[in-house]
């Protein structure tokens, strides 16, 4: 009986194994898929910021890189007393710049105010799916 019983344990913990390690690999294959997505989505939003200045429609509290500085929408008083949603631009430190970079062990973005060389190799990192 005892025999039996070591077999059904060993057959048992040879499964978890297997599924442990099956896991792992599916978890590895997918947080580079993600890592490499989430660089697509950041350089596509980043382009899409190019395009925006302190007058873009925007919606409060969105937030946006225009022109190299960090935007947060808020609705302000125009001159003749209208209110109207405008980004807001709060520059980045000394020689920082606005860039969407994207996340690494989840799916989105973020926007920072960092060096164009920390974006490029933070980017690098995400598209050939290297570690930090």
């Amino acid at each position: 009986m005892s025999q039996l019983r070591v077999l059904i344990i060993s057959a048992i913990i040879a499964m978890l194994a297997f599924a442990a390690l099956s896991t792992s690999f599916v978890i590895k294959r997918d947080v580079a898929d993600i890592r490499k997505q989430n660089a697509i989505d950041a350089q596509a939003l980043q382009d899409k910021f190019a395009t925006f200045t302190e007058d873009t429609e925007c919606e409060p509290d969105q937030i946006a890189c225009i022109k190299g500085d960090f935007a947060k929408c808020a609705t302000v008083a125009t001159e003749n007393g209208e209110l109207v949603n405008k980004y807001q631009i709060q520059e980045c430190n000394g020689d920082l710049q606005c860039f969407v970079l994207p996340l690494v062990n989840k799916r989105g973005t973020s926007l920072v105010c960092t060096t164009q060389e920390d974006r490029d190799a933070r980017f690098e990192q995400a598209e050939k799916n290297l570690k930090r």
